[in-house]
């Protein structure tokens, strides 16, 4: 079972600091990090403290900071929003970095209430760790990054190629989903090896990290696609009876100037046949959460292989974070693919690719989300087609009264007015389906924040 959003939120510290140590010494801002024995991973937090005097103030996480100096030793008490503390911590605090141990109280609680039958949890012991947040450039950089590692799977144990800040513009290149380079050269695995992954500094557990895709393009002049049906894409008596020619060319030739792909050997039936170019990545992703690790194929909260078709140039993509530094990679180019990815592929090349990212501290959403120029689009991925509806329009209500403050009953009428369904993949081990609303519904509604 993970806990990791159990702890943070309801410390009372006691930190042993060298002799003739002031509140001074603590100013800043710090990451907490939080281990004990009924937590499988630790909790992460941001932790920002001030000083006037001999007294100390600030934030942890969410909640509020209050201490003192008295010699050597600085108390913190951190209350949650209800006003709660428990726990007494001890320890000490050298340059950059704070150790100590101690008990804690919250462990079992979920955020907005006491544990079961109401009833306060007791404390648990617990380890905590104080490190400075890294201070980030001046202003935001350009980075032109090569990619060193492509991994053919989703894993928090994946070592960053890169650390990142928020605002930082990168400019970088993807292989396609068979490892191939814009020179044809394989340099990873099969199976939709993802660049990095890549650290951005900042980025914690309950955080959502915000990726701006600036420009997709196809770096080489071909693209491949499959040419048979998959079978959650007809029924079995259409895959029964289908004769597919073994021999079909299924490769294109790309016009990145016109935006047109067409046929590298059509048959007499298809010689007049053109697509549309619209480069789209069909895996972005951050680390899973715990210690799951999954195949290039899969997705789920994290995202992974979504395949859909609307993550494109000027898009935003919103990821929850389950480990610091986010740890966020994506590959798996394509030209140009239809809803469902029917055939399991898309018109499947190598992609140039520009991009920066943010960090909103201190909320998460239940999955991916994205944006464009005319909708909110909220992801809901699952075993059946079903599920995958269903846990999509409920981030997508979700996110909405969230932003919005809107009843039950409002957001009913609003998604039963105006709601969009996509199904984005029907072919990977997990389905995919976006909802979306137009952002013009929207603007006819006041943002919480401007009430």
């Amino acid at each position: 079972m993970r806990m990791r959003w159990m702890v943070v939120f309801a410390i009372v510290g006691v930190a042993m600091w060298p002799c003739g140590a002031s509140a001074a010494e603590i100013a800043g801002k710090w990451v907490a990090e939080v281990s004990g024995p009924m937590l499988l991973e630790p909790v992460y937090a941001h932790v920002t403290l001030e000083s006037t005097g001999d007294t100390v103030s600030g934030t942890w996480g969410s909640n509020t900071v209050k201490g003192s100096v008295k010699g050597s030793q600085v108390t913190l008490t951190v209350t949650d929003a209800e006003g709660a503390a428990a726990g007494e911590l001890t320890g000490k605090v050298e340059g950059t970095e704070g150790t100590g141990s101690g008990t804690l109280a919250g462990l079992g609680r979920r955020p907005g209430g006491a544990g079961a039958g109401g009833r306060a949890p007791m404390p648990q012991e617990v380890t905590w760790r104080l490190t400075r947040e890294v201070v980030a450039p001046a202003k935001p950089r350009e980075i032109n990054y090569e990619p060193k590692t492509f991994q053919a799977y989703y894993y928090a144990g994946n070592k960053p190629d890169i650390h990142i800040f928020p605002g930082d513009i990168v400019h970088t290149w993807s292989v396609d989903s068979a490892g191939v380079d814009k020179n044809g050269k394989r340099l990873a695995l099969g199976g939709n090896a993802n660049i990095g992954p890549i650290y951005v500094e900042g980025a914690l557990p309950g955080d959502t990290l915000v990726v701006h895709l600036i420009k997709i393009e196809p770096n080489r002049k071909t693209a491949r696609q499959g040419s048979r049906i998959q079978q959650f894409g007809v029924t079995p008596a259409y895959n029964l009876a289908a004769k597919y020619d073994p021999r079909f060319n299924g490769e294109y030739q790309l016009d990145n100037a016109t935006g047109i792909a067409t046929l590298t050997a059509p048959t007499p039936a298809l010689k007049d046949f053109k697509l549309q170019m619209k480069p789209m990545l069909g895996c972005i992703s951050v680390a899973p959460p715990g210690f799951e690790a999954f195949t290039g194929p899969h997705l789920g909260v994290y995202g992974g292989n979504l395949d859909y078709n609307g993550t494109v140039s000027g898009t935003t993509m919103l990821f929850p974070v389950f480990h610091p530094g986010a740890l966020f990679g994506f590959g798996d180019g394509h030209a140009a693919m239809a809803d469902g990815e029917v055939t399991q592929t898309g018109l499947e090349t190598s992609m140039d690719v520009t991009f920066s990212v943010d960090v909103i501290r201190g909320y998460q959403s239940q999955g991916v989300r994205e944006e464009d120029n005319d909708y909110i689009i909220s992801f809901g991925v699952a075993g059946s087609l079903q599920e995958a509806l269903k846990t999509s329009t409920a981030q997508l209500a979700t996110w909405i009264k969230h932003d919005y403050g809107l009843s039950d009953s409002e957001v009913a009428l609003l998604l039963g007015a105006v709601m969009k369904i996509e199904v984005t993949e029907l072919v990977d081990p997990e389905f995919n389906v976006v909802t979306k609303v137009p952002k013009s519904t929207l603007a006819m509604l006041k943002p919480v924040s401007a009430k």
